[in-house]
């Protein structure tokens, strides 16, 4: 994977740098990668593949593609929060958070039926920032606006098109390119 090989390239050429985030694409949507992100304390935001994911069985509770539990009767359960002492998120039945009866309750209390995700079990599943939340949907658009300057970079630019075989060519080129768009964006502004 050449995430994994650039990013230890990365830190053992910047020792010091430290990452809190990485937003990627949903091609680097693998077990391993969240793995190594969690070794270094880093939070994934990285989009389900859609042609590797379908419902998930997590101690004998569906899972759907956004990562909530789903109860027996097909009802998405509802996010109570954080337990910060614990380091989980903590769900709740519908139909007693709701007020509507539920017509086969899956548990006796009157509290109703709860059910606790931890990143730590599966950090593919249950990331830090839930999935479809307002604070991964704005993280996850900085991505998408980094898509699009490259995009302009290589697209509209004509970087790709380039001749040159020198790193040094290439180095010239994308710094002339950079300040062309820094020029376009304040003249618009």
């Amino acid at each position: 994977m050449l995430f994994v090989s650039t990013f230890h390239e990365l830190k053992h050429w910047y020792p010091n740098w430290k990452f809190s985030e990485a937003i990627l694409d949903s091609a680097l949507d693998a077990y391993p990668i969240y793995e190594m992100l969690e070794r270094y304390d880093i939070s994934a935001v990285i989009d389900l593949n859609p042609r590797r994911t379908k419902q998930f069985k997590y101690n004998q509770m569906d899972i759907d593609l956004d990562g909530c539990p789903v109860c027996p009767i097909g009802r998405k359960m509802i996010d109570w929060g954080i337990d910060k002492q614990r380091y989980r998120r903590k769900w709740r039945c519908p139909a007693v958070v709701g007020k509507w009866q539920c017509p086969t309750p899956c548990s006796d209390s009157t509290y109703g039926r709860t059910f606790y995700t931890s990143t730590k079990n599966n950090p593919r599943l249950f990331p830090r920032v839930k999935r479809d939340s307002k604070e991964w949907n704005m993280r996850y658009s900085l991505r998408t606006g980094v898509e699009r300057c490259i995009k302009r970079q290589k697209v509209d630019y004509h970087l790709e098109d380039s001749r040159g075989r020198s790193s040094r060519h290439w180095n010239i080129r994308t710094y002339c390119i950079s300040m062309c768009q820094h020029a376009q964006h304040v003249s618009a502004c």
